[in-house]
Order: structure tokens, then C-alpha cells, then sequence
């Protein structure tokens, strides 16, 4: 059994708390991980016998995508994309919030209209 197709490659499916699968809310601490790839139809407006169907997860969200080629290329290409979101959530979470020994910049301007001088 063929799976379903969405309307465009590429599309992204929305998990039971209806938010992308991009580390939003509802995707709580679950890494991004390949859930599945199948042979699937051509994707309307595209052409050729080749196409895969790709998922992959994080938590209960679902992204939902397509690839031409060989199984094992498109296994590696998209484990390349799992890594990529995976050190995309890395770095946004290291990087959010205050720096240890400087003030915000709401601070930062509070203080200068406080005191010109500096």
C-alpha cells in the first residue's frame, strides 16, 4: 500500500499539538530522528518512478518529505538533515537567554538614560 501524498515535496505535517516539528512547543526535550522511508508515487506536478517518502520525528510532531534517488543516498541525505536539526536545537538552546556578566540591553539603555555621563 502506497502511502498518501501531500501537495507539494516538502510539506510539513503537524503533530497532535498542532505545531511544525521545528522544536516548538509540544516537542518537549525529543530529538529530531529518522522515523521511515518508503517508496512513494511522484508528488503532483513531478515526474518519475524513483521517489521516496521520508519521515522524521521529534516527539509527537512529524516532518513529511520527499526524495528521488536510491534508498541508501536518500537514507544518508536525510540522516544528514536529522543531524543538521539536531545541532540546530544544540546551538538555539545554548544561545538563548543572558550572558554570564552582561547586562541586557534593556538594561544597558535604562542605565544610560539614568546616568549620561557614562
Amino acid at each position: 500500500m502506497r502511502p498518501v501524498l501531500p501537495e507539494s515535496p516538502g510539506s510539513v505535517s503537524r503533530g497532535k499539538s498542532g505545531t511544525p516539528a521545528d522544536g516548538a512547543p509540544g516537542a518537549g526535550g525529543h530529538p529530531f530522528r529518522l522515523a521511515s522511508i518508503s517508496p512513494a508515487d511522484a508528488p503532483s506536478g513531478c515526474v518519475g518512478a524513483d521517489w521516496l517518502i521520508y519521515r522524521i520525528s521529534q516527539g509527537e510532531n512529524m516532518i513529511t518529505g520527499y526524495r528521488r534517488g536510491e534508498l541508501a543516498v536518500v537514507r544518508a541525505d536525510v540522516q544528514k538533515i536529522v543531524e543538521d536539526l539536531n545541532e540546530r536545537r544544540r546551538t538555539l538552546k545554548k544561545s538563548t537567554g543572558l550572558r554570564p556578566g552582561r547586562p541586557s540591553a534593556a538594561a544597558a539603555a535604562a542605565r544610560q538614560r539614568n546616568d549620561p555621563d557614562e
